[in-house]
């Protein structure tokens, strides 16, 4: 082996696995940040800055309580908090404060995780409604996981695709049918999981923030690679992540990108009919 085409096969390794663990968390981050700006937007123009409460109520302090809990966990200090304060200059909802030692690698890898912590713990809150007021929710879940299960290792990315593919439709045919419409359960997790869901979102400050802690993550994933290149023994023996467990993960951000743009369609429906009485216009939720 080349010293070229070693360094190729221990980069590519290094950079498959970042991008099968983290590069969704990213993705599905901006697109539901992108979706979830309409919203706000659409609430905005029609009701006034204070519209985006309608949503903003519960999924702020969940957003901002992702990142402190992530503070707590890697022991960065909080200097300041609040979980929901508008302001109408600067358009912020809420905020974490805080402050790390550039020379601690906790404290730098935790840069990461408060980073990403309104996904996950958004996320986790959406899959709480979801399975407490869904009837029936364990058996789609499950349906999920076997479908993920049969992943092909030979052609991940057309099998990882299709297996998302199918957790979006299991999501979509468990959730709307006509027992659930004509239940009040089923309003209430629309509604709780649309404010939840549009505030699951990175900013471009929580992009930075976490990428300012990536290189702790990516940095034992390359010392373990060049050892295993090094002595033949296969990555896959150091880093057992199974299918089933990346597609649980995903199939919640699928259900929260899935929320978040029915959210937008019925918000904006309901605002434009409103802007178009008061305005005598077009809403352009843009």
């Amino acid at each position: 082996m080349t010293v070229l085409l070693f360094i190729k096969d221990l980069v590519l390794a290094t950079l498959g696995q970042m991008a099968s663990l983290f590069a969704g968390i990213f993705i599905f981050g901006l697109l539901i940040h992108f979706i979830s700006q309409l919203t706000f937007k659409s609430l905005e123009k029609s009701f006034g800055s204070k519209g985006v409460y309608f949503v903003a109520w519960l999924g702020t302090p969940i957003h901002e309580l992702g990142h402190a809990l992530f503070c707590l966990i890697f022991f960065n200090k909080i200097d300041d908090i609040k979980f929901f304060k508008p302001d109408p200059v600067t358009g912020t909802l809420g905020y974490v404060y805080h402050k790390w030692n550039p020379k601690n690698p906790w404290h730098v890898l935790g840069n990461f995780f408060i980073g990403v912590g309104p996904v996950i713990l958004g996320c986790a809150v959406l899959f709480a409604i979801f399975y407490f007021l869904i009837p029936d929710s364990s058996r789609v879940w499950n349906s999920i996981n076997v479908g993920v299960s049969e992943i092909d290792s030979s052609s991940p990315v057309a099998s990882y695709l299709t297996a998302f593919q199918g957790s979006a439709l299991a999501i979509v045919r468990l959730i709307f049918t006509i027992s659930n419409l004509s239940s009040w359960q089923f309003w209430v997790f629309l509604y709780l999981s649309i404010c939840v869901a549009s505030n699951i979102r990175l900013s471009w400050a929580d992009i930075k923030g976490s990428l300012s802690g990536l290189g702790c993550i990516v940095l034992p994933f390359f010392l373990i690679n060049l050892t295993c290149l090094l002595t033949g023994y296969s990555n896959e023996e150091f880093f057992p992540y199974t299918a089933s467990l990346l597609g649980a993960v995903y199939s919640l951000l699928i259900l929260a990108l899935i929320v978040a743009l029915i959210g937008f369609v019925l918000i904006y429906l309901l605002s434009a009919v409103y802007f178009r009485l008061r305005y005598k216009s077009i809403l352009n939720p843009f």
